[in-house]
């Protein structure tokens, strides 16, 4: 019920995963660099080449989605079998060699086989370096060590599936939090919460695209910021909801105000150094129109929250105070440098 829009990122970043059609074994299709065959990881690959792992006995699940259905049972409580075999069924039908890598290092489903889990990383499309890492990792596991895809990653375009993937599991998380204090509201803060939370939504989706997008690392940043956002708003909600937020005056809150406006104002006036550009933001690719509709998101994310606080009789300017505040270190982590 209480979900946010997902990110085009973290589409992307599924569409990232999807394992290349006909990739050769071991999968060198994105190392971008020569390799020897005399390579440890090479040679481990070579070892395990003939490792066939058993048809599974279950359907795939319908319009499955591997990656998801793992994570999401892996932060079960408890997961059973049957539940273990859909998600093996649904990575054999789909070729996710990351999923079916990580059920039989971690023994999820099946028994721990270190050599069938190395089969299937020697196909996983990945960097050189994050190839031959990942393989010494999975050769030397550890007897009750819990493996994960992410654990050996080196190259940015990974960096954007493991922050995609760590977002969706904290925003169950969050989702469950907030669900189970929005069923405790009377009828009139409900509808304000749900209010609330639509704007919070399109106010960490503005400020998402406050952040500079140079450098193969960005879109894994953008997730981070987003996240950052969801992650305050959360917090501040069930302060509010509790009656925890830190005190504040109408003089803090005044005092707040100038300072974003100041700094805001300062922002938007900084000029540009690079030719064709004139409304970037020093050397970034962040645009001062970025900034006005992430600002534009903000105030109506403040004034929803003015008015859910309201419902609870919670204190206005400690809210403005507190979301003041956040605005400006946002705000002060995209003028950075400039």
């Amino acid at each position: 019920m209480y979900r946010y829009r997902q990110s085009f990122l973290a589409i992307v970043a599924a569409c990232i995963m999807l394992p290349a059609a006909a990739a050769p074994y071991p999968n060198s299709g994105s190392f971008g660099v020569p390799f020897s065959k005399d390579e440890a990881w090479y040679r481990q690959c070579m070892r395990v080449e003939k490792q066939s792992p058993p048809k599974p006995a279950a359907s795939a699940p319908a319009g499955c989605d591997a990656s998801d259905l793992y994570y999401r049972k892996r932060s079960q409580a408890l997961t059973s079998q049957a539940e273990w075999d859909q998600v093996r069924a649904c990575a054999v039908a789909h070729d996710d060699h990351a999923v079916l890598m990580m059920l039989y290092a971690n023994g999820f489903g099946v028994p721990r086989n270190t050599d069938s889990a190395i089969h299937q990383a020697c196909q996983v499309d990945a960097a050189k370096a994050e190839m031959a890492g990942r393989i010494e990792h999975l050769a030397n596991l550890p007897a009750n060590a819990v493996f994960d895809q992410c654990d050996d990653i080196t190259s940015g375009r990974m960096g954007t599936v493991c922050a995609a993937i760590h977002e969706d599991q904290n925003g169950r998380v969050r989702n469950a939090r907030l669900e189970r204090m929005a069923a405790a509201l009377p009828p009139p803060a409900r509808v304000a919460f749900q209010r609330l939370q639509a704007a919070a939504g399109r106010y960490a989706l503005a400020a998402g695209a406050e952040t500079d997008m140079q450098g193969t690392a960005a879109p894994s940043l953008v997730i981070q910021r987003e996240e950052k956002m969801r992650e305050q708003f959360m917090q501040a909600v069930l302060d509010a909801a509790s009656g925890k937020l830190p005190p504040a005056s109408p003089q803090d809150a005044a005092a707040r105000d100038r300072e974003l406006n100041e700094l805001y104002r300062k922002l938007m006036a900084a000029p540009s150094p690079q030719e064709g550009w004139p409304d970037r933001l020093g050397d970034t690719t962040i645009e001062r129109k970025d900034v006005r509709t992430a600002e534009r998101a903000w105030i109506a994310y403040r004034d929803a929250f003015t008015a859910f606080a309201g419902q609870l009789k919670a204190d206005a300017n400690a809210v403005n105070t507190l979301l003041t505040g956040q605005r400006i270190a946002a705000l002060r982590y995209t003028a950075r440098g400039l």
